[in-house]
């Protein structure tokens, strides 16, 4: 169940990102998304912080790196790509996250993959082409395909990127510690792209529709799915766990069907069902040897 609710509140903000069109500016939700995740992840964790600072000014420049990544871009990325694609892309897209991490962990692991895992990561790239051109794949070849995919695609890159240097870096600390320092150091490298926003379209009104936006991005998709998913990983396992992501599209079409109106398309169906199928056989009996 943790993991079920885990990936439920982090399709919830696929579908937060859509609703903030017009209410709360995309910038500005991911930046006071992490300034109020900040604020009570400070409550938890301060003693631990306290007790492990030296630690963490011995990889600060690796910690730097790792919140640019996660942090600063990642979700900033995802709330812009939602101003221009359904949730449903955003999703799918971001299920295609082993196709990056495996690629990049060739480089970065030094891990080469196995056939079936070529094979798959293969289908997953076909399913995710479809997705983006909507099955037109003239416009592929013509480059019109959305920005927001475009912009989700380079968030998932940057995930996967950090998710291989977050295992190659293996910093000492507990998982809730680094959770509390990467939001304190992406969130003030973002401060001056949320400024130069400000100035381009101005604030946002205090509203219920916005105070809500905020409470759910900082609470369940930023703390509670959080906790949630590293419960999760410690009963089942990360491999294990890593499966449940597959629930992501489902949640949030559902979500997205309920709150935003959005409907389904044929290149969803066929797209989604390529990257499933991708994944199950990229996934499946996961084994990584290195070079």
């Amino acid at each position: 169940m943790a993991l079920v609710a885990a990936i439920l509140f982090w399709a919830g903000n696929s579908v937060a990102g859509r609703m903030s069109i017009g209410v709360v500016p995309p910038v500005a939700l991911a930046f006071w998304r992490w300034f109020f995740a900040f604020v009570c992840l400070l409550l938890i964790t301060w003693r631990q912080l306290h007790e492990h600072r030296k630690t963490i000014l011995c990889y600060r420049y690796r910690l730097l790196m790792l919140a640019v990544l996660s942090i600063t871009t990642f979700n900033t990325l995802l709330y812009l790509a939602a101003q221009s694609t359904q949730a449903v892309n955003i999703a799918l897209i971001q299920t295609s996250l082993p196709l990056v991490t495996i690629v990049l962990s060739i480089f970065f692991l030094n891990e080469i993959p196995r056939l079936r895992q070529v094979i798959g990561l293969l289908i997953i790239l076909a399913g995710l082409l479809y997705v983006i051109c909507r099955c037109e794949w003239q416009q592929l070849l013509l480059l019109k395909s959305h920005q927001g995919d475009l912009y989700m695609l380079v968030a998932v890159t940057f995930w996967g990127l950090y998710s291989v240097l977050y295992k190659r870096f293996a910093i000492p600390l507990p998982g809730i510690v680094i959770l509390t320092v990467l939001v304190g150091i992406g969130m003030p490298v973002l401060l001056p792209f949320y400024l130069w926003e400000y100035s381009l379209v101005g604030g946002f009104a205090v509203t219920f529709q916005s105070v809500a936006l905020l409470v759910y991005v900082t609470v369940f998709a930023s703390i509670l799915s959080y906790l949630a998913w590293n419960n999760g990983v410690r009963v089942l396992g990360s491999s294990s766990a890593s499966l449940f992501n597959s629930l992501m599209p489902v949640f949030v079409a559902f979500l997205a069907f309920l709150f935003l109106g959005e409907s389904l398309h044929s290149y969803h169906f066929v797209g989604g069902g390529l990257i499933l199928t991708g994944l199950w056989l990229a996934l499946h009996r996961l084994v990584m040897y290195e070079v």
